[in-house]
Formats: C-alpha cells, structure tokens, sequence
C-alpha cells in the first residue's frame, strides 16, 4: 500500500518536472563525458536550479527502485513487512545523504576556489539523476519482457557502479583543476570512500 502511494506521488512529480529534465536533459549528459560541462551547469542559475529540484524528486522513485528490486537488502530487512522495509530503505539512504552532507561541510578546503569545490560537490545530483533514470528505464524493460528479478538486480548493480565510478572519475577532475592532482584525490576519498564504504558494509554485515 505504501509502495503504490509513493510510487503515484513519484509519477506525479515527474510530471509537473518533466519540463525541467527535458531542458536540462542535454547539459546532464555533456556533463558524463566531459568535466568542464558541470563548471558551465553549475555556471547557469536556471539549470543549476532545475538540476537540484529534479535530484531532489528522484529520491523518492531511487528508493522505490532500490527496494522493488532488492538493491539494498541486508539480512536485518529480509522477511520484514514490506512497507516497513520500504520505509528503512528511504531512511538508510537519508542517512547516507546527511553523512555525505556533514562530511562535506567539515572537510571543505580552505585554498580551493568555494566555486571549483561546490562545482564538484554537485556534480553528485547530476550523476544521481542519470542513475534514477536509467534504473527506472532498466526496471521499467526488463520487467515488461520477464526477465528474472536476479538478472534484473545483478544488471542494475552493474550499471550503479559503472555510473558511480564515473562519477568519481569527473569529481576527480574538477577537484584536480583547483589544486593538485593528490589533494584531489584525498578529498576524493573523504567526501565519496568513507560514506559510500559505510553504506555497502551495512549491507553486507547487517
């Protein structure tokens, strides 16, 4: 019952979005094969504003996926009632964006450009939307053609971490433009490592 109330919310804000992502559509995707197209994303006040507003909708639709297709699924949430593990699941990854929140706050450098570290801070809602989109597409096909829900699991965790890797790969670039190659990459692991780490070992020890 929870899951289809949510799921209509979803498919309702998608709607009134969809305007949005058809503008913005073109910038998220220049952002995954080029760095410099999140400094000109972010450069723009009115894409920048619909790139926050559109990742803010997909959170709800990412845990609905996340859920209906076990993406998340530690043994503490297994053989729970569903709306309960729905609930959790929204809640873990709150939990997640708040520690990448906290952690970002305390760990902003100080001889970096505010501009060059919030660029790469928000390439993350960029990427995420990309992600939602594509699991939602994946879902959407490869359960219209019945394929088994392991391939569809294994499949979708493939494509999350393809897409998380590049990430990384672009955030490394735009922190690299404003300092040195190795400060990129220790902020790199302080800001994505530690609560990315923290959230697949919850799932694999709990």
């Amino acid at each position: 019952m929870l899951f289809d109330i949510l799921a209509l919310i979803s498919v309702l804000t998608a709607i009134l979005l969809l305007g949005r992502l058809v503008n913005i559509f073109p910038s998220l995707m220049a952002c995954t094969i080029r760095w410099k197209e999140s400094v000109n994303l972010e450069a723009s006040v009115k894409h920048s504003l619909d790139r926050d507003m559109l990742a803010i909708a997909m959170i709800l639709p990412f845990c609905l996926v996340t859920d209906r297709f076990g993406l998340y699924a530690p043994d503490f949430m297994s053989g729970i009632d569903p709306s309960i593990r729905l609930a959790l699941t929204i809640g873990v990854f709150t939990g997640y964006i708040l520690i990448r929140t906290l952690i970002s706050k305390m760990v902003r450098p100080h001889k970096m450009q505010p501009k060059t570290y919030r660029t790469a801070e928000r390439a993350s809602f960029t990427f995420f939307i990309v992600l939602t989109i594509i699991l939602l597409a994946m879902g959407g096909v490869m359960s219209f053609i019945e394929m088994e829900e392991t391939v569809i699991r294994t499949a979708m965790l493939c494509v999350s971490a393809l897409i998380y890797a590049l990430f990384m790969l672009r955030k490394l670039q735009i922190f690299a433009s404003g300092c040195s190659f190795f400060a990129a990459f220790l902020y790199l692991c302080a800001l994505e490592f530690l609560p990315t780490g923290a959230l697949i070992a919850s799932a694999i020890i709990f």
